[in-house]
């Protein structure tokens, strides 16, 4: 009678244990970050001038830096900069007002200049 007792035991520990492994594992859902969280996943801070940045760091390196534009060696310093800057505020770049922007939005973050 002990041995049938046992092996019911043993047997009712299995069923409820073999779920539970799955879900541990990994496989199951309703894991954080998977969906079935109810909890939303923390919103991180975001600099509103990130994107006029990336921006004006493409425009920047495709008008001004590239290898057949007018400075093709680079911009290395902000004396050179604040010059750049001047010339980018008078328009004598191909960028329009926005990509303007965002380049001033570059500069002056990178170089410290203001024009």
């Amino acid at each position: 009678m002990f041995e049938k007792k046992m092996a019911l035991a043993i047997w009712c520990i299995s069923i409820i244990a073999a779920p539970t492994a799955a879900v541990a594992s990994g496989s199951g859902g309703g894991g954080y970050g998977s969906g079935g969280s109810s909890y939303p996943l923390q919103q991180i801070p975001r600099d509103p001038y990130a994107d006029a940045y990336a921006r004006g760091k493409s425009q920047f390196k495709k008008r001004i830096t590239c290898k057949k534009c007018e400075f093709s060696e680079g911009v290395h310093d902000s004396v050179t900069a604040g010059k750049v800057a001047k010339r980018v505020k008078a328009g004598e770049f191909q960028l329009n007002e926005k990509q303007r922007a965002d380049v001033m939005i570059f500069m002056e973050r990178r170089y410290g200049v203001t024009a």
